[in-house]
């Protein structure tokens, strides 16, 4: 369910970055020239992977919960409506155990068991479009995704991919707001905690950033 909605919404960024051309009213901000910015973004880090086995005890059934995320990023521009974007962030997954009734049709308790630190730099290219006031971009690109549990990390290599739109805020400022996926490889083992072999991490984020 969380995939489907989020490759339904990415397919309406990539629509509305095709259209808006169309309907938007034109302004000073040219969205065909990418510019330099520096800036940060928060937003919800919502993963989806399955539990090792023995974490959290074994009891109960254990999955990974949605965690604050905060990201640093700078845009930079390629040729024309071609852009880069650099980004490091921090994040972390709550694990929660949830034990149920002795008939196992109702839930009996809840708590946390642990919680996956998450540190990662990416870097990503793709290409913005629209009219202003504004701009629409998806970008994809893969990076370096630290992992830490119990005071053990493990660093594994991704894919992500972004879209967002981004308006004026303030005279040299944007607003952002992204949509991103990362799909994070854990080995064919995975990585206690993560017992699959990949973890698929859906964002929503944003942000304000520096022209210069």
């Amino acid at each position: 369910m969380r995939r489907a909605a989020f490759v339904g919404t990415l397919v309406f960024f990539v629509f509305f970055i095709g259209t808006f051309e169309v309907v938007a009213a034109p302004s000073g901000v040219d969205c065909q020239t990418a510019q330099r910015a520096v800036g940060a973004a928060v937003g919800r880090s919502d993963p989806s992977f399955e539990p090792s086995r023995g974490v959290g005890g074994t009891s109960g059934s254990i999955a990974p919960r949605r965690g604050f995320h905060l990201a640093a990023r700078a845009d930079l521009p390629i040729a024309g409506a071609w852009r880069a974007r650099v980004e490091a962030s921090a994040t972390n997954w709550r694990l929660e155990r949830q034990t149920y009734s002795a008939d196992l049709r109702e839930p009996a308790a809840t708590e946390t068991v642990g919680r996956v630190e998450v540190r990662q730099i990416v870097g990503l290219a793709g290409r913005q479009g629209g009219r202003a006031p504004a701009c629409g971009y998806v970008l994809a690109g893969g990076g370096l995704y630290a992992l830490s549990y119990g005071g053990t990390s493990s660093y594994n290599s991704g894919f992500a991919l972004m879209a967002g739109v981004e308006f004026p805020g303030g005279p040299r400022g944007a607003v952002q707001l992204d949509l991103q996926l990362h799909l994070v490889n854990t080995g064919t083992e995975g990585r206690y905690p993560i017992g699959s072999s990949g973890v698929v991490d859906t964002r929503l984020s944003a942000g304000w950033v520096y022209r210069f």
